[in-house]
C-alpha cells in the first residue's frame, strides 16, 4: 500500500499495541503511563519499531490502559498516546476523552500527519491533549530522504505545529539525528526554522533495537 492510499483503521477503538505502566521519559517532568498505538505512514530509515509500522487494530484494548492507570494513580502525572501514529485512529478522540473523564491529563505524541484529525482534536477540550511531543522529521528538502515516503507527507508537521500554536496546547518540538545524516549537517538550520515558530528544538539520537547509536548501512 502507497503512502498516498493509507487509510485509517475502520474501528472507532484506539489501536493498542502496548503499554508501558510507568515512564519517566515520554512527558518531561512526567511520570506517565504510556501507550503505543499500532499503524504508521512513515518509514523511517533509523526506525527501532518497525513492527508498529503496519496498520492492523492492535492486540490491546484503551479500556486496559485506563484500567492500569486507574490502580496506579497515586503515582502519575497522566496517560502518554504514542505511536507509530496516533492520528491515523479515528478512535484518538474519544480515547482521549475517556481518559479526561477519568482524570487524567494526557501527553500525544505525533509526526504531525494528520492536520484534519489534530483540528477535530482541537474543537472540543475534551479531546484536546495538555501536551504534545511533536517529532519533525527533517527540513523540507531532506524529508524524503528520511522518512522514506513523499515529503510532503512528513512536512504536514508545519501545519500541525501552528494548529497546537494556536490552540495554545503546551509543545516540546523534537527531531532525531543520526550519524552522517541530513538532519546531522543541516541541524542548525532546522533549529532555526523552528525557533521562528517559537519553540526551541530538542534533539534526540536514533538508537538501534539494542540501545547502541544507530548506523546507517
Amino acid at each position: 500500500m502507497s503512502a498516498s492510499t493509507l487509510t485509517k483503521p475502520s474501528s472507532k477503538s484506539l489501536p493498542v499495541a502496548g503499554i508501558i505502566p510507568f515512564s519517566a521519559t515520554d512527558w518531561p517532568g512526567n511520570i506517565t503511563l504510556t501507550v503505543f498505538t499500532q499503524g504508521c505512514p512513515l518509514r523511517c530509515v533509523y526506525c527501532h519499531n518497525p513492527n508498529l509500522q503496519p496498520l492492523t487494530h492492535g492486540a490491546l484494548s484503551f479500556d486496559t490502559a485506563l484500567d492500569q492507570a486507574a490502580t496506579r494513580r497515586a503515582l502519575l502525572d497522566g496517560i502518554v498516546i504514542s505511536g507509530g501514529e496516533p492520528t491515523l485512529s479515528s478512535g484518538l478522540g474519544p480515547a482521549i476523552a475517556k481518559a479526561h473523564q477519568e482524570g487524567f491529563a494526557v501527553g500525544l505524541h505525533t509526526c504531525g500527519y494528520s492536520p484534519a484529525a489534530i483540528r477535530r482534536l482541537l474543537q472540543s477540550p475534551d479531546t484536546t491533549p495538555d501536551w504534545v511531543g511533536l517529532d519533525i522529521k527533517a527540513l523540507p528538502d531532506d524529508m524524503e530522504y528520511v522518512i522514506q515516503r513523499p515529503a510532503h507527507i512528513g512536512n504536514r508537521c508545519w501545519e500541525s505545529m501552528h494548529l497546537f500554536d494556536e490552540a495554545g496546547v503546551d509543545m516540546q518540538v523534537r527531531t532525531t539525528i543520526f550519524a552522517d545524516s541530513p538532519l546531522e549537517h543541516h541541524l542548525s538550520t532546522l533549529a532555526e526554522k523552528v525557533e521562528g515558530y517559537g519553540h526551541e528544538l530538542v534533539i534526540q539520537h536514533a538508537r538501534a533495537a539494542d540501545g547502541s547509536p544507530f548506523v546507517l548501512h
